[in-house]
């Protein structure tokens, strides 16, 4: 802001300009001036030596004629100086009323400026506390904004910690529940024992009173042995002495992964449009994709070396685990029935068993020459069926992780599939072959028209599809080991040597991922194509899973995508 004496400097230099404009314009009239006086000069010399040739020359008579036009040359010589002089005057005037309207008009500008400098003044004064209170107003708004900001912290701390109370307040009511069902199921297992012992010891006297010969002569039976109390207690323990596992129960949930029991689906339900997409599943191609047995935990496997666990959470997949330790891309995952161990087969000749109450890895199965592409469970958890690249079946005893026996293969094995006492490998010469695990003979097989890319087996066990590279789904009937459908579609193309194809749960269809990202679903019992759903896949399908429950359908691609399908 300027002080006093900067103002006064001002105003003065203001007045030196109006001066200095003055002088320059009175110059323009100097000139004017100045020829006027020295008219008026000679006008006066002529009127003088006029006057003084008059009174030199009195006696003198000029001729009349000369005096006449001398006397009219003068005459109008002296009517144009006053005409001049006329005009000079009013220039002159003109002038002068000019100069007086532009010192009226300066001292206006004069008064104007000195009112213009007070106005500023006050106006800089104004801006100084505007100022002062615009700072005011920032320090104020910065306070504000900072509460404001700590407030929206704990605001979503507070909103994460109640959506965490919220899952885990439902965990532990569907905890409650599960175990109330068990004890449920426990206490009418109790209650029904005793009926059980009374009608197995019925069935066995009767089958020792079948045994016993009649005597037709004598119309005597022979006397029928009854069991004593201490006996037949001794044979109803024996009987009915339930199995106990040498594991230790589990807690249905660990680490944030779900176990517990789900019921199974009567009824699948056909997925009609994709619910979540995540675009990144992995770092890498996704090669695998597994539900759990109670539906709630998906497991993917990919070329990343990881096998990521996510749980299903208002239809939309939230990563809960990453189960690390395996040296290559992973090819294969199978969770075991109870949920609780998890394996997969690796491009790194082995396959891992994870469990899944810790979500440590608990066994590595070393043994193969070539690349494990398929890896599944036998007799629950206690044993495990591999298949590889080396063209070998390992079948091996996860208690001591040691192989205990090895099926050499005529062909690379693609896929697997496990019965009670029976092996089904699928092959790249084409065909589909049938192995006692007893014996470790091949019993049946089944020829193709292209390399086997994968197997499944329905819930029955009655009943195998196939997926082979000529673009061919075949459904064959175990029990008389023949085909019972051909599935096929018009745009439909197998997109890779390990595409897979699967059951839905409860047998009836069919599905399977196509090489341009399009996922197609068939009748297993007529055959036809139920359904072709295209979605945000761009890149080949490599596997699909179809939760127990019947609800989710999800895909994997090679270019990291998974969706998750439901049926609205």
């Amino acid at each position: 802001m300027e002080t006093p004496s900067s103002g006064r400097d001002w105003r003065k230099h203001i007045v030196r300009q109006l001066q200095h404009r003055d002088r320059r314009q009175k110059l323009h009239f100097e000139d004017l001036i100045h020829s006027y006086n020295q008219l008026l000069m000679k006008s006066n010399i002529v009127q003088l030596w006029r006057d003084k040739h008059l009174a030199a020359t009195p006696s003198l008579s000029p001729e009349p004629q000369n005096v006449v036009s001398l006397q009219s040359t003068h005459r109008k010589e002296l009517i144009e100086m006053y005409q001049a002089n006329g005009e000079l005057v009013q220039e002159v005037f003109s002038l002068s009323k000019q100069h007086k309207h532009r010192e009226e008009d300066l001292q206006v500008s004069h008064s104007r400026l000195v009112e213009l400098e007070v106005r500023l003044s006050e106006l800089e004064g104004e801006r100084e506390r505007l100022l002062e209170r615009f700072e005011e107003l920032e320090k104020a708004n910065a306070r504000v904004k900072e509460d404001y900001d700590n407030l929206q912290q704990l605001y979503r701390s507070q909103w994460e910690q109640l959506l965490k109370r919220e899952v885990e307040g439902t965990e532990l009511i569907q905890s409650m529940i599960d175990i109330k069902v068990q004890a449920a199921r426990d206490l009418n297992y109790r209650n029904e024992k005793p009926k059980r012992v009374q009608e197995k010891n019925l069935k066995k006297d009767l089958a020792v009173v079948s045994r016993v010969p009649i005597s037709m002569d004598t119309g005597v039976f022979p006397p029928v042995q009854k069991l004593l109390p201490e006996a037949a207690r001794h044979q109803e323990i024996k009987i009915f002495k339930p199995f106990r596992s040498s594991r230790k129960r589990a807690n249905t949930s660990f680490i944030g992964v779900d176990c517990s029991p789900t019921n199974f689906c009567s009824v699948a339900r056909i997925p009609a449009k994709v619910r979540f997409s995540l675009q990144e599943a992995h770092d890498g191609e996704v090669n695998a994709v597994k539900f759990s047995p109670n539906s709630k935990i998906l497991a993917t496997g990919g070329s990343d070396r990881k096998v990521k666990l996510w749980d299903i959470v208002g239809g939309m997949l939230q990563l809960v685990k990453i189960l690390e330790g395996s040296n290559d891309g992973v090819t294969s995952i199978e969770f075991d029935p109870s949920g609780l161990h998890l394996l997969a087969g690796s491009y790194d000749n082995t396959a891992r068993l994870w469990s899944l109450k810790d979500c440590e890895l608990k066994h590595t199965l070393s043994g193969h020459s070539a690349k494990v592409t398929a890896a599944k469970f036998k007799f629950y958890c206690r044993e495990a069926v591999t298949g590889s690249h080396d063209r070998t079946i390992k079948v091996w005893d996860l208690r001591k992780a040691a192989c205990v026996s090895s099926i050499p293969l005529p062909s690379r094995c693609s896929d697997i599939v496990c019965s009670d006492y029976l092996i089904i490998s699928g092959h790249f010469d084409e065909k589909v072959r049938l192995w006692d695990t007893r014996s470790g003979t091949k019993t049946d097989e089944i020829p193709l028209q292209g390399k086997v890319t994968s197997l499944d087996i329905n819930s029955e066990r009655t009943q195998l599809l196939s997926c082979s590279r000529d673009d061919l789904l075949k459904v064959v009937d175990l029990r008389m080991n023949e085909t019972r459908q051909e599935l096929r579609a018009e745009g439909f193309k197998c997109g890779a040597d390990w595409t897979k194809a699967i059951f839905s749960p409860d047998g009836s269809y069919a599905v399977v991922g196509s090489s341009d990202g399009v996922l197609y679903i068939w009748d297993t019992l007529t055959g036809k194509l139920e359904t072709s759903l295209v979605g945000q896949h761009k890149s080949s399908i490599n596997a699909v899973s179809w939760s127990l429950s019947g609800e989710y359908v999800v895909s994997v691609d090679r270019s990291r995508l998974a969706s998750l399908w439901t049926d609205c």
